[in-house]
C-alpha cells in the first residue's frame, strides 16, 4: 500500500482512478519539521525514531535476541511483502527476494501490489521459479479493472489440486460459496512434478481461490485464499482511501463490510491466518508523528478507517499478531516515504499485518501462533516484510 494524503500523495497508485505520486501520507519536509517541533505541548521528535527491543522475534537481526521456539509440530511460516511493482524488483533487486526466503525459509511468500497485468504473468512466474525454485506453486491474482495496478501474488512450497473448469468455461476457483471454494468440486493437479510435490512435508496445500466470497474483488486482483489440510490463509491487498479520502466510502462500507464476511465464513470451517498490506495505521504507536494535524485527514490513518480494523478484530475474533508479542514497543513500522527520505530516520506506519484467529494463541491449540514480527532489515520497497511462525500438529 502506501497512504496517499491531499497534500503529496504516497507513492501508492491506489486512489483509483487517480495517479498519486511517490510518498509518505506527509504533506511535506516542511510540514514534517513543523510536526517535529513542540507546539501545542507536544514533544518534538528525535531525529532518528528509536526502535524499542521486541519480546518475541524468532528471526531477530541479533541472533542472541532471536526467541528460541520447541515445536510439538510442524513449523510454518508466511511472508508477505509490499514489493510496489514485481517487474522492477525482479529486473533490479532479485537477491533482496532470495534474502527473504533464506532468513525465514518461508512456506508461504505473499507480495502485494505487484503490478502485472494478466498477460504478463507468464514471464514473471518463470523468473520467480528461477530465482526461488523451491515453490512449486505460484498464483497471481491481477487487476482487470485498471493496468499496472495493485495486485496480490503468493508462492508455496506445497504442491495443490486446482479446480477444473465448469462448463461454460467458468471456473469455480472464483468461488461462489464456501462449499464451492472448499470442497465437493472435482479437481486436477496443479502443474508440478509428483517428486518435487512430495520434497515438501508441510502443512498440504488444498486449494486456492481468488477474490472474497461470492466473487466479490475479483477485478482490482485483492485478495488470494489458502486452503491448508489445518488452517485457512487469507494475503490481500486491501483498497487505499486515496488521495482526498474519494475510497473512503467504499472503504469502509463495502470493502471491510465484505472482508469481514469472508474470514467469518472461513472460521467457521477452521482457524484462520490473514495477513498483507492492510493499509491502516491501528493503534497511536503504529504512527511516528501521530498528533500531526494532518493525521485524521490521511488515508490509512484517519479515525474511520482505524475504528474499522478494530471493529473486524473483536467480530471476527482475532488478534494483531504483532501487538499481542510486543504490545507496547514503539519504533516498529513497515512502510516509510521514500520521496522525503524517512526510512534512515525511522519515521514511518506500520500498515502490514498478520490477524489470526483467537483460538490460534490458546494454549492447547493445534495450530497456534508462536511469533510474528517485521524484518526492517529487508530492503527493495518502501514497505518491509512482515511475518507470522505457527507450530502446526497434526
Amino acid at each position: 500500500m502506501s497512504p496517499t494524503h491531499k497534500k503529496g500523495a504516497r507513492r501508492d497508485d491506489d486512489a483509483f482512478g487517480t495517479s498519486p505520486s511517490s510518498n509518505n501520507n506527509f504533506a511535506s519536509n516542511k510540514k514534517q519539521k513543523k510536526a517535529s517541533t513542540n507546539t501545542n505541548g507536544v514533544e518534538p521528535l528525535p531525529d532518528i525514531i528509536p526502535q524499542e527491543a521486541l519480546e518475541n522475534d524468532v528471526f531477530a537481526s541479533d541472533s542472541a535476541r532471536a526467541t528460541s521456539v520447541d515445536f510439538k509440530g510442524q513449523k510454518f511460516t508466511a511472508v508477505a511483502f509490499n514489493v510496489a511493482g514485481l517487474r522492477a524488483m525482479l529486473k533490479s533487486k532479485p537477491q533482496c527476494l532470495r534474502m527473504i526466503v533464506d532468513k525465514t525459509q518461508c512456506d508461504v511468500l505473499m507480495f502485494s501490489e505487484h503490478k502485472l497485468n494478466p498477460e504478463n504473468v507468464e514471464e514473471a512466474t518463470k523468473q520467480l521459479k528461477q530465482f526461488l525454485p523451491e515453490f512449486v506453486t505460484v498464483k497471481f491474482a491481477c487487476s482487470t479493472a485498471k493496468k499496472g495496478y495493485a495486485g496480490v501474488c503468493i508462492l508455496a512450497r506445497s504442491g495443490w489440486t486446482k479446480t477444473a473448469k465448469t462448463e461454460g468455461g467458468k471456473s469455480p476457483m472464483k468461488q461462489t460459496s464456501i462449499k464451492d471454494m472448499f470442497g465437493g468440486v472435482k479437481k486436477e493437479a496443479e502443474g508440478t512434478s509428483p517428486s518435487t510435490a512430495t520434497a515438501y512435508d508441510g502443512p498440504k496445500l488444498l486449494n486456492v481461490t481468488e477474490g472474497l466470497l461470492d466473487k466479490k474483488h475479483l477485478t482490482e486482483g485483492r485478495a488470494i485464499t489458502l486452503e491448508f489440510d489445518t488452517f485457512n490463509a487469507v494475503f490481500t491487498y486491501v483498497p487505499n482511501s486515496g488521495e482526498g479520502l474519494v475510497r473512503l466510502g467504499f472503504r469502509i462500507n463495502t470493502w471491510e463490510k465484505e472482508c469481514r464476511e469472508h474470514l467469518n465464513a472461513l472460521q467457521a470451517k477452521k482457524p484462520t491466518i490473514y495477513g498483507g498490506d492492510l493499509n491502516v495505521a491501528h493503534l497511536d504507536i503504529d504512527i511516528y508523528n501521530v498528533n500531526a494535524k494532518h493525521i485524521p485527514k490521511s488515508s490509512a490513518t484517519t479515525p474511520q478507517e482505524r475504528n474499522a480494523f478494530g471493529v473486524m478484530m473483536k467480530e471476527c475474533k482475532m488478534k494483531d499478531c504483532f501487538r499481542y508479542f510486543n504490545p507496547t514497543k514503539s519504533g516498529w513500522y513497515t512502510y516509510w516515504s521514500q520521496r522525503v527520505a524517512n526510512r534512515p530516520k525511522n519515521r514511518g506506519l506500520r500498515l502490514d499485518y498478520f490477524l489470526a484467529s483467537d483460538k490460534m494463541f490458546e494454549e492447547d491449540a493445534k495450530v497456534k501462533v508462536v511469533s510474528s514480527g517485521i524484518l526492517t532489515e529487508m530492503k527493495g520497497s518502501d514497505h518491509c516484510p512482515v511475518y507470522i511462525t505457527l507450530d502446526v500438529q497434526k
